[in-house]
């Protein structure tokens, strides 16, 4: 069995500098870079180097860009069958900024991305039936993501839901009754729940919100803060990891393949976000979004790291 990507796949175009940009002000950038990009994107690549061969649904132009995500796609491991290409939209892109803080501010365009339909899903939909995991995000099409989501509800494929972007409320509401996990940061929190979490207590409050939603266990990113997960029989804060970090960019997407990977090797709840938050804190200590998804023995050596300097402290 294996563990299945339906999602965004976009070239990033991301830019460095000591401030963002303003409107009507132009600022210089210190360095700039281009490569894979896109949450389904990010989330294939950071399983595959975690130690995975995930399948991956997705959808690109027929276009240069295109080609080049492909051949970044295929030297990851990744199996390519199931991207699909169009000549009637253009390979997605991101425009990145990324500040001094290591904080970004982005522009996504969708492009082929906003082409994934239900029939794509359907066609493909062996790979979520015999997946025992589904990775879906909202960078496709809604109708899409709830096909597939629905699929997984049939097969008993466990659905791990990354609310990114937050559509609307009442759309947003039906494909977090459809997911099993879901995995918001603070501010997709606040959209869906009205509550920012903070600490226990206000994660334990937004929770119970998204429990009734319909979710079986919610997941908080917190940043540095770490993690809340409570599944109905039991949460928990799991402190975040301190590390000098240098972009987020793909930090959440990191988090939820790291997640993804851990409970499908028997990992248990708390040992699987435990590991997710590892991974996740790594990702921001390197530029980029793929380029900075660590490998499987890396976020293993940093735990390691983490664990001995607790022991000595």
């Amino acid at each position: 069995m294996m563990i299945t990507v339906i999602g965004s796949a976009s070239l990033d175009l991301a830019a460095r500098s000591a401030i963002m940009p303003q409107p009507g002000v132009t600022i210089r950038a210190s360095d700039y870079r281009s490569g894979p990009g896109g949450k389904g994107c990010n989330q294939a690549i950071a399983l595959a180097r975690l130690g995975h061969v995930p399948g991956f649904l997705a959808k690109i132009g027929d276009d240069a860009m295109g080609a080049i995500l492909l051949t970044a796609l295929e030297s990851e491991g990744i199996d390519i069958a199931a991207i699909l290409r169009t000549g009637d939209a253009p390979t997605g892109i991101a425009m990145i900024h990324i500040d001094h803080n290591g904080e970004n501010m982005i522009t996504a365009v969708s492009g082929a991305n906003a082409q994934l339909t239900e029939t794509d899903i359907e066609t493909h939909q062996s790979l979520i039936s015999e997946a025992d995991f589904l990775l879906v995000q909202l960078e496709s099409p809604a109708s899409a993501i709830a096909c597939a989501m629905k699929h997984a509800r049939s097969t008993q494929t466990t659905t791990i839901l990354d609310p990114a972007p937050v559509a609307d409320r009442v759309v947003m509401r039906d494909l977090v009754s459809l997911c099993h996990i879901v995995t918001p940061n603070q501010g997709e929190c606040s959209a869906l729940t009205g509550i920012t979490p903070t600490d226990m207590d206000s994660a334990r409050r937004a929770a119970s919100v998204l429990h009734r939603m319909g979710a079986n266990t919610v997941i908080l990113k917190m940043g540095r803060i770490g993690a809340f997960f409570c599944d109905g029989s039991q949460s928990d804060l799991v402190p975040g990891y301190q590390v000098s970090s240098v972009d987020s960019v793909a930090a959440g997407d990191c988090f939820n393949a790291g997640l993804a990977s851990a409970l499908h090797e028997g990992a248990s709840l708390p040992e699987a976000v435990k590991f997710a938050c590892a991974a996740g804190a790594l990702t921001t200590t390197q530029s980029g979004a793929a380029s900075a998804t660590p490998y499987r023995h890396e976020v293993a050596e940093f735990m390691e790291s983490a664990r001995q300097t607790c022991q000595h402290a």
